[in-house]
């Protein structure tokens, strides 16, 4: 689960393994001052990180739950 808390600007994130190029798709969308969450089924890199990539012209604060991983 990823959620934007008080975005400066509208935008959006895009979440993705960070040792990969990045995708063109979004994971989660807003508008200024909205808090969003979304579910994002993203693989981690092999050190087990992951990237987000905030497109938009102002800051946010992001939360990122971790439910468990997979092989």
């Amino acid at each position: 689960m990823v959620t934007v808390n008080g975005p400066t600007a509208d935008g959006y994130a895009i979440v993705y393994p960070t040792a990969t190029g990045r995708p063109a798709t979004s994971n989660l969308n807003w508008g200024i001052d909205d808090t969003m969450a979304n579910l994002a089924l993203t693989p981690t890199d092999s050190n087990g990180q992951v990237s987000i990539y905030n497109n938009s012209d102002g800051t946010a604060d992001f939360i990122v739950d971790s439910s468990g991983s997979y092989s």
